[in-house]
């Protein structure tokens, strides 16, 4: 079964990267291996070798999630006007001068690596969001699980290269290996401009109507009209601040300063987490042909509570390879609902977004993103302590099992094609399944 389903899902791939989205998945390969090489070392850089505060250091994480948030709905606008392809190439330039920026940064100078991060910032909101945008152009709305769910594992995959790349370079002793590998990560970015630009002119056109002329670009107001997405958003603000959010900002400072366990279990359970995706997002993609997205992504908010109970007890296990043995298991289970929402929540969205929307739509996963990683540190800093862990772990559960509910309820306003049920066809006397439409 396990070796049918990842042929199919091969298939699947090979058949979708053709030409354009072949040289995309290329140019994000490249692009999330160079990211690897410093996602991690951002902090312990501009505190021990730059000499920063870390009050300072941390707050520049802040700064970039503000900037998302303020600058992912201009990306979104700026999509809709030019095209997907020219707001990304954009993005990354924008990125690729911020990330090599860091590594010039002067001891001491806040203003530099102020500078920098707001580059990185404006950067990451005209990337992510048109990215989505352009695959969706350039693949059929029944692949696009598969363009996602594949685009997803190229990036953990690259994410995890760089970073067993980054271990054998990097030295806090010795700045040089820090400008080196963010050099290297900023032509990482360029190398994606390369392959954005090889495309030719795809996702440049204007939207057209049947009858061949330019659409109206519509506005704000029409998205926020539709009340199926709005359901979403509030469904997907919930997961991800108590999923990525938490994790990112908490979970590291949970196993070493709550558990007491030695740092280098941080390394062997994110390890765990990257090569879970890897190893079964295909599998997962073939699994989901045909399920409904609604079903799905409330399975994703399950996995995710499990999970947190599983690292809550952690907590009370003796002795310490038992304990390790058991966070492994909740991030590989927390690996599994990713490689679930990876392929699910996008090709949903993009299912809701009429085509001269797409940009403003697809705005919303930055938007998400961003409000999700400034809200799981305050729940860190206010429910999380040195000592204990219970309460924080077990708010997250319950979030994510809040999160699951609406994920079912959220499933009541989609059509069976929205909700990926493609054999099934709408009731044309209920309208209970459909999206309120935008003017």
């Amino acid at each position: 079964m396990c070796a049918v389903s990842v042929a199919t899902s091969v298939g699947d791939v090979r058949r979708i990267a053709r030409g354009p989205m072949r040289r995309l998945f290329v140019g994000q390969l490249l692009n999330a291996l160079g990211n690897g090489l410093t996602l991690a070392w951002l902090v312990p850089y501009l505190r021990e070798v730059r000499r920063l505060p870390f009050e300072v250091a941390t707050g520049l994480l802040a700064w970039q999630a503000i900037l998302a948030l303020a600058v992912s709905p201009v990306a979104g606008t700026l999509v809709d006007r030019y095209g997907p392809r020219r707001v990304l190439m954009s993005g990354v330039l924008f990125a690729a001068v911020g990330v090599f920026a860091y590594g010039q940064i002067q001891t001491g100078s806040v203003p530099q690596a102020v500078a920098a991060t707001t580059l990185v910032a404006i950067g990451g909101a005209g990337i992510w969001g048109p990215a989505a945008a352009l695959t969706a152009r350039l693949v059929p709305a029944d692949d696009r699980p598969a363009a996602f769910g594949f685009s997803f594992m190229l990036l953990n995959l690259g994410l995890g290269l760089g970073g067993l790349i980054s271990a054998t370079i990097v030295d806090l002793q010795r700045p040089g290996t820090f400008e080196l590998l963010y050099t290297l990560t900023a032509l990482a970015y360029l190398l994606l401009f390369v392959a954005v630009l090889s495309m030719g002119d795809v996702g440049n056109r204007p939207v057209e109507d049947a009858a061949g002329a330019a659409r109206d670009e519509g506005s704000w107001r029409d998205v926020l009209r539709d009340r199926t997405l709005l359901r979403f958003v509030a469904f997907g603000l919930v997961l991800l601040t108590c999923g990525y959010g938490s994790v990112d900002a908490g979970l590291s400072f949970y196993i070493v300063r709550t558990l007491g366990l030695p740092e280098a279990v941080v390394g062997v359970v994110f390890a765990t987490n990257t090569t879970m995706i890897v190893l079964l997002q295909l599998v997962v993609l073939s699994l989901l042909k045909g399920r409904s997205r609604s079903r799905a992504l409330a399975l994703v908010g399950l996995l995710w509570g499990v999970a947190w109970l599983l690292f809550a007890a952690a907590g009370g296990v003796a002795p310490m390879w038992m304990a390790v043995g058991l966070l492994m298991l909740a991030f590989g289970i927390f690996a599994l609902g990713e490689t679930v929402w990876s392929p699910v929540a996008p090709a949903l969205l993009n299912d809701l977004a009429p085509e001269h929307l797409r940009g403003r739509y697809n705005a919303f996963q930055s938007l998400l993103w961003g409000v999700a990683g400034a809200l799981g540190p305050l729940l860190v800093g206010g429910l999380l302590t040195p000592v204990e862990g219970t309460v924080w772990t077990l708010t997250l559960a319950t979030g994510c099992l809040v999160a699951a509910v609406l994920a079912l309820r959220l499933g009541r306003r989609l059509t069976p094609r929205q909700d990926g049920r493609t054999g099934e066809d709408p009731d044309p006397d209920s309208d209970g399944g459909l999206r309120v439409p935008v003017a």
